[in-house]
């Protein structure tokens, strides 16, 4: 069968991609993406991109040509998809949003632009964390809760922009958009005691900022041993560290001859025998009413105004020390009685403090009921302080392996971790998995026509990220290991696609232990440990 193959551009943002001239196929010279990780034993997944370049013989993808089809409406943030059908199966390879437009602008060569998309990721690193604390919970639940905190473009259809003609007229046009980015995750393996508590930039200044999402997310994930990477549908998902573990179906099997390798033995960001990890332990105040903040400086709220105000906990002792805290309250709120009423913290009276706790901060919104304008001259946060003092490391070693092939060091800082002994699980198990030299196949190239297929063309449209393959190199004696896809790398052109795939080594039998299933619980027969 035929492959067909569609690019399109949503350029209305109507979440629709077959409205006039979305579909972009016939002007498209080549195509270029990429999802997932480049890394063997990375954490967090590297930015999805995608690289168009279009024919612009008619100026249609001009931004500024005022009599194109396009006029207006080629501008960042419009979602791009591709698409591709073998007469049986759709599948979408690549979805996301326009970043930049750059036209190739020459009087001898064929004119053409530029188009670069972009996935989810820069939505996650532009959102702060601010999350409330998480206390005693699933690794896949606080991730849950950070996407939670990412906010993606959504249709422009669907979404109601107050005092923006289109889109603001009351009932008519007053939709509530749907912000959200999708996520599947696995179950957690590790539930973390405490966290978002420390997710601040540490400096010696006063000014420390807060994580943003992806680095938060990166953070859990480290602490879990798992994946956090974006995949086709530009979906958020997270593996926990148990789920290359079990017996997952081989999708594939390919043979030297028919695909081209990249392997390599030893490699240093791989081989490393000594693996400290660092944990950051807590110490939570005895005292439910330490100061977390305190006015500096009087507000004044015009009249019958509300304000929003964002404090960053610090501790009183050490001002430039950034902590969290828990049970956070407002406490002696004081107006200025000569230009206003005197309020309470519960919201009573003409003016109010109210208080939204975070994990290290807290959001005050100061409410002024008065006909006068009223003056905030006093007002402080309390409640119980968690101290983040400094680091704790443990370290594992393989002896053996450093008098043989020297010390070949790796350093893990993860935040959520307070506690010495999980720490050191972290090192042992990466030692383990990491200690010793081994031959790996890094990449495997895979060419076919983008249309006639031939090859593994089948598989170059159907296997992504997780999916598990059994690669075959005889040069290298490399027979049958089991590696799954956490990268994927595409270049479409009229005549070809050619495909790259980034390989991670996984446990092969026999497998974990595991309770209750046969041929992995039998007592000192099958009871190989897993982390």
């Amino acid at each position: 069968m035929t492959t067909t193959w569609s690019i399109a551009i949503d350029w209305d943002r109507n979440d629709d991609f077959s409205d006039t001239d979305d579909e972009v196929t016939n002007f498209t010279l080549n195509a270029q993406w990429f999802l997932g990780l480049r890394q063997r034993f990375q954490d967090d997944a590297d930015d999805s991109v995608l690289e168009l370049t279009l024919h612009n013989g008619d100026r249609r993808f001009s931004p500024e040509n005022a009599f194109g089809p396009l006029f207006g409406k080629i501008a960042p943030l419009r979602p791009v998809r591709v698409q591709s059908n073998d007469g049986t199966t759709t599948h979408t390879h690549w979805l996301g949003w326009i970043e930049t437009i750059e036209a190739q602008v020459s009087p001898t060569n064929t004119p053409t632009v530029k188009i670069t998309a972009a996935g989810p990721m820069q939505f996650l690193k532009a959102a702060e964390t601010q999350i409330e604390l998480q206390e005693n919970q699933r690794t896949d639940a606080i991730i849950e809760r950070l996407i939670r905190e990412v906010i993606a473009p959504p249709a422009l259809n669907r979404a109601w922009v107050l005092g923006t003609s289109g889109y603001g007229e009351l009932g008519v046009t007053t939709y509530v958009p749907d912000t959200a980015l999708d996520v599947v995750a696995d179950v957690g393996t590790v539930t973390l005691a405490i966290a978002a508590d420390n997710w601040v930039t540490r400096s010696d200044n006063r000014t420390q900022a807060t994580f943003n999402v992806y680095r938060a997310i990166a953070d859990v994930v480290a602490a879990e041993r798992g994946r956090f990477v974006f995949d086709r549908d530009g979906r958020a998902v997270f593996w926990n560290r148990l789920h290359f573990q079990d017996d997952v179906a081989v999708a594939g099997q390919f043979e030297d001859g028919l695909v081209d390798v990249v392997y390599d033995y030893a490699a240093l960001p791989d081989f490393r025998n000594e693996v400290t990890v660092v944990a950051h332990p807590r110490m939570v105040s005895g005292s439910a009413t330490d100061v977390l903040w305190e006015l500096s400086e009087p507000v004044t709220l015009p009249a019958g105004k509300t304000l929003t105000l964002t404090v960053r906990f610090q501790d009183a002792e050490n001002g430039s020390l950034r902590i969290g805290a828990k049970e956070v309250f407002v406490d002696e709120v004081v107006f200025d009685t000569t230009t206003g009423g005197i309020g309470d913290e519960s919201g009573g009276g003409v003016a109010a403090v109210n208080i939204e706790a975070k994990a290290n901060s807290a959001l005050l919104t100061l409410i002024n009921h008065d006909p006068r304008p009223a003056t905030l001259i006093h007002c402080v946060v309390r409640g119980r302080k968690i101290t983040d003092y400094g680091q704790m490391e443990s370290t594992a070693r393989d002896a053996e392996s450093i008098t043989f092939y020297g010390r070949r060091s790796l350093k893990i800082n993860i935040p959520s971790i307070d506690k010495q002994y999980f720490a050191q699980y972290v090192a042992d198990y990466e030692v383990k998995r990491r200690g010793r030299p081994q031959g790996m196949i890094e990449q495997v190239h895979l060419l076919s026509h983008s249309r006639d297929g031939g090859g593994y063309h089948g598989h170059q449209l159907a296997r992504t990220l997780g999916d598990v393959i059994t690669v075959f190199e005889q040069q290298t004696g490399h027979e049958n290991r089991r590696y799954a896809i956490i990268g994927e790398k595409h270049h479409l052109t009229h005549e070809q696609l050619e495909t790259t795939w980034y390989l991670e080594p996984i446990q092969g039998a026999p497998f974990p232990w595991k309770l209750g299933v046969a041929g992995r619980s039998e007592l000192d027969s099958t009871t190989i440990p897993a982390f």
